[in-house]
């Protein structure tokens, strides 16, 4: 059997990866007896993911700590390994980074690198791996669940811009088929969403530009002839200045709408859609944070009534000022910035405004290499993009889709069972939107999927005729489109969205609401972090209270073993003894 020495990453040892893990986040300590079961777990289910998730290369890598029971540890190894798979944690990014620091700074590195490697070839096979990490979602999206238009737009832009595509796509699909809805939960609903790409400088959020444009074409075509109409206004009512008769002022269904503007501006444009959606992009969200900096809480109100498409009133006294009346407020909603452009744009964390956000971020290109044949937006990806976008405004009615329907009911299930598991109540707690957020998105993978169907039966015109003539055909089709791809896309989808709102939102909705019983101590990026597995099969009040992190108190403790007890995940053996009776 190799040694520790010998066994490596990349060409790092694993005995050195470990040995920085502890210097980062245990003081440099190895584990003792009275917590070796809580960090050898940590350790494991973070270094599965260099260790091509195999049980026995994580037996030979990990060390048996402070006379650790070969079997005990292996236990946590299994444990570990049971979780759900995601991408590589921050913590062991993190761990690889400062390793890859020394190696830049040639800190003693040719003291620990493996035989036949070098510093440039370990640079690069991690530059390597990190950016094939950024293609886990996009890997787990099966191929037959992205229909054309989905399929170019990621093209377009690469497929480790899978999710930020589906960001901005499903929104202004959404929009475009205004006229359909779907049944969630036995409730009629609209395509109403907002997503915002979170990316660094030079992340390659721009190239979701070319993105929207091919998606909303038809509608910047319209609004060219309105803003002209709207110039032409503008004209005769100076020209009549004095005059006793003065031009009527046009109210034109602009429907691609700038976020460069004022709440007054946007509220009147809003009120003459003609009760159709509204859809906003604006590739710098700072534009937002500038200017309605004054006026945040106004435009998060109206994002959160837009979302569940309910009634928007808006008065004022004077009669130049604009006064609105909105029956059901149709807006979508899509922005590009920094991290400190979403925190500038989502600052109130418990009004319900981030849990109606898809969030999605853009990979991290900090040190790859610049691309040979970058991906690029071609006329022929527009034109397939622009087809599917010419027929969803002809689709309408209601679409009952039961499958997807339970596949959501599954989803929402299992999170509720991982975040009791942790007594995890931000997670648990963000579920209750995301799922219903995924639902949409699918639906509109659905929807483009129909469409896709139409033309290769019936050419883009025939699809059209097929369309105008048949209005149930939308949903018939569509029912028939829940395949078991559509459905695991469901799936991967709204699993980006809790792990993105865990990414960004955790902390600061555990400190926010710190004084409503929602908080908890223990930091986590992830979902792969239970408190629940991290305890030995039989365990104690007090080892509950250790996993569960400083600063929690007796009764949060005792809530969350009553938690666990009615789900029938423990047993009490005796007094302040208890027992681990399902690894659901």
């Amino acid at each position: 059997m190799p040694s520790l020495q010998d066994l490596n990453y990349l060409g790092i040892p694993y005995d050195k990866i470990i040995q920085k893990w502890w210097e980062l986040y245990n003081d440099g300590q190895t584990p003792v007896k009275s917590n070796r079961d809580v960090l050898t777990f940590e350790l494991a289910v973070n270094l599965r993911h260099i260790a091509g998730f195999d049980r026995e290369t994580l037996d030979k890598v990990i060390p048996c700590y402070d006379g650790f029971p070969h079997d005990q540890k292996m236990k946590c190894i299994d444990s570990a390994l049971s979780e759900k798979r995601t991408q590589m944690p921050k913590r062991l990014r993190d761990v690889l980074t400062e390793l890859k620091k020394e190696i830049l700074r040639n800190d003693n590195a040719s003291t620990w690198i493996s035989t036949g490697s070098d510093n440039d070839n370990i640079l690069s096979a991690l530059e390597e791996a990190e950016q094939e990490d950024e293609l886990f979602y996009y890997k787990r999206i099966p191929q037959s669940a992205l229909p054309q238009g989905i399929a170019e737009s990621i093209k377009a832009t690469g497929a480790k811009m899978a999710m930020p595509v589906l960001a901005v796509t499903c929104p202004a699909i959404g929009a475009l088929a205004t006229d359909v809805k779907v049944l969630i939960h036995g409730k009629e609903t609209k395509l109403n969403m907002h997503s915002f790409v979170v990316g660094d400088a030079a992340s390659c959020k721009g190239d979701l530009d070319s993105v929207v444009d091919a998606w909303m074409v038809e509608e910047t075509m319209k609004n060219t002839i309105y803003y002209q109409q709207e110039e032409e206004f503008r004209a005769k009512k100076k020209a009549a200045k004095n005059a006793k008769s003065q031009p009527d002022e046009p109210h034109l269904p602009v429907r691609f709408l700038t976020m460069n503007n004022t709440v007054a501006n946007l509220a009147e444009r809003l009120a003459n859609t003609d009760g159709k959606h509204a859809f906003s992009f604006t590739p710098e969200a700072d534009t937002v944070a500038q200017k309605w900096r004054s006026s945040m809480s106004d435009f998060s109100t109206m994002l959160r009534q837009s979302y569940d498409g309910s009634r928007y009133d808006r008065e004022a006294k004077s009669a130049d000022a604009t006064t609105v009346h909105i029956d059901h407020l149709l807006w979508n909603v899509c922005m590009c910035g920094t991290p400190d452009a979403l925190y500038r744009v989502i600052n109130n964390y418990t009004d319900g405004l981030l849990s109606r956000f898809i969030i999605a971020h853009t990979p991290d290109n900090t040190f790859a290499p610049l691309e040979d044949k970058p991906n690029l937006m071609t006329d022929k990806l527009r034109d397939r993009i622009q087809q599917i976008a010419h027929l969803l405004p002809l689709m309408q009615g209601t679409l009952n889709l039961p499958k997807l329907e339970e596949r959501s009911r599954q989803w929402v299930e299992k999170v509720r069972r991982e975040a009791l598991k942790d007594d995890d109540r931000v997670m648990a707690r963000a579920r209750l939107r995301d799922h219903g957020t995924a639902m949409r998105m699918a639906t509109c993978l659905i929807l483009c999927a129909v469409a896709e169907k139409l033309i290769k039966q019936h050419g883009l015109s025939g699809a059209e005729k097929q369309l105008k003539m048949r209005p149930q055909l939308t949903a018939e089709m569509a029912a028939k489109m829940q395949t078991p791809a559509m459905l695991d896309a469901y799936e991967v989808m709204a699993e980006s969205l809790i792990d993105n709102d865990m990414l960004y939102f955790r902390e600061k909705l555990e400190n926010a609401n710190q004084n409503t019983g929602l908080s908890s101590d223990r930091k986590r990026g992830g979902k792969n972090d239970r408190i629940y597995d991290r305890l030995s099969d039989t365990f104690t009040f007090e080892q509950a209270m250790g996993a569960k992190g400083s600063g929690c108190t007796h009764n949060s403790v005792r809530q969350m073993l009553k938690n666990w007890r009615k789900q029938g995940l423990i047993k009490q053996v005796d007094e302040g003894r208890y027992q681990k009776i399902t690894n659901g």
